[in-house]
């Protein structure tokens, strides 16, 4: 079987988008004929263990941590409360010094202990191919000198991409180092991969002659292994969890439409439940703005476990993405939860892109982004639940969405760069 160094600095983190895709590569590769080692840093998070794969830990130490004063005791504690105008000077100038330090990112002090320690696995083994994945941009770094030093082939995955990310603002100068730094590493680099079709067209206006190929993300089978619905309500059952980012996903078409439903008797308001968990944002002042109090439940924050059979025992599984032009390009990691669940999806979007194009693809429910689209998607959910008639509905596309295809297809590209 081959080796293939995987430069993962989010392998250890459960429970985020990034850790997901990390760990769902590395645990499917070995069907494909790829032995992944992979290289992330040693943090308070426990080490994951997947099977027999190979985790090297390194040193490291993130840049707050090295320049921020060690404190002996209270007297030298800093205690920042308020929004006071030297709070605020503080705030801008860590933004400041941010732009100035923290390049190409805050974790730039793993590129030593990493490059150090990955040499000596090379040395030692023989390996066949690098991935290195971003964000970091510092794991790029990494397998660009890696690349440099011992020629292996070397594929950078682009979760979210760099320069071309629309979400990243940075000064003229720094954007005109980080665009630089940017053609300089992937310059060597063997292969580019992004998460969606549309970020493989964004990057290719950057990196024209550059070999890219989109590779999807997915669900893992095995974590909806033994789950099942454990308990059932009489009223339609909607879930939502995760951040909702200071109100940019916000759920207010779906608000609306259930307010004109229910002022149109087409719906009785206390027939639907719809239950938030993580940070509830501004949710109890939007149902009540709508006049749908009734409906809408937050529950904070709960572990992953819960949050997996508390989505077996929804009807509905509501999606809320920002509602920007920017969203286009972005699949969020969620839906690819939802569909594993195999419930149907309630998807509140931009108006077009690539997640409207998934749910269209594979007809795992509704993406809506007017009041007038919301209104039809869900009195059709609420009429099929009360006709018994409601039901997962994703058709044989759903099925190629699995972490296992995600790895069938990196494991296809490291045989093509060799």
């Amino acid at each position: 079987m081959k080796k293939v160094l995987f430069l993962a600095f989010f392998y250890n983190h459960n429970n985020e988008v990034a850790s997901n895709r990390l760990q769902g590569i590395a645990k499917y590769l070995p069907e494909y004929g790829w032995e992944p080692i992979i290289v992330a840093p040693k943090t308070s998070n426990p080490t994951v263990h997947i099977g027999d794969i190979k985790v090297v830990e390194t040193d490291y130490e993130d840049m707050v941590s090295k320049f921020m004063p060690k404190s002996k005791g209270k007297e030298n504690k800093t205690e920042f409360s308020g929004n006071t105008p030297q709070n605020n000077l503080l705030s801008k100038a860590i933004s400041l010094a941010g732009e100035v330090f923290a390049y190409p990112d805050g974790m730039k002090y793993w590129y030593k202990p990493a490059v150090k320690k990955a040499s000596k696995i090379i040395e030692s083994e023989e390996i066949n191919g690098i991935i290195s994945s971003s964000f970091p941009i510092t794991a790029h770094k990494i397998a660009y000198t890696l690349k440099e030093k011992y020629g292996i082939p070397w594929i950078a995955d682009l979760r979210d991409l760099w320069n071309l990310n629309p979400y990243v603002n940075h000064t003229r100068i720094r954007n005109y180092f980080e665009k630089r730094l940017e053609l300089k590493l992937f310059a060597k680099a063997d292969a580019l991969t992004t998460t969606t079709p549309l970020a493989k067209e964004k990057l290719a206006t950057l990196h024209p002659n550059k070999k890219i190929v989109p590779i999807v993300s997915g669900f893992d089978n095995d974590d909806f292994k033994g789950l099942k619905q454990t308990q059932t309500t009489d009223k339609l059952t909607l879930m939502y969890a995760g951040s909702l980012y200071n109100g940019k996903r916000d759920p207010s078409i779906l608000f609306e439409a259930l307010n004109q439903l229910n002022n149109e008797n087409k719906i009785d308001i206390n027939n639907i439940s719809i239950n938030f968990y993580g940070d509830s944002g501004n949710i109890n002042e939007l149902s009540e703005k709508y006049n749908i109090e009734p409906a809408v439940h937050v529950n904070g924050k709960i572990s992953h476990e819960e949050v997996l059979q508390n989505q077996m025992n929804s009807d509905v599984l509501l999606l809320v993405s920002w509602m920007n032009e920017n969203e286009t390009m972005f699949i969020p990691g969620k839906v690819y939860e939802y569909m594993g669940s195999k419930k149907p999806i309630y998807s509140i979007g931009y108006k077009e892109g690539s997640l409207k194009d998934l749910i269209e693809k594979t007809n795992v429910g509704y993406h809506v982004s007017t009041v007038e689209d919301a209104k039809k998607a869900i009195y059709d959910y609420y009429l099929k639940y009360y006709n018994n008639e409601l039901k997962y509905s994703g058709n044989e596309f759903a099925e190629e969405y699995s972490m296992e295809n995600t790895a069938k297809n990196f494991a296809k590209l490291l045989e093509e760069i060799q």
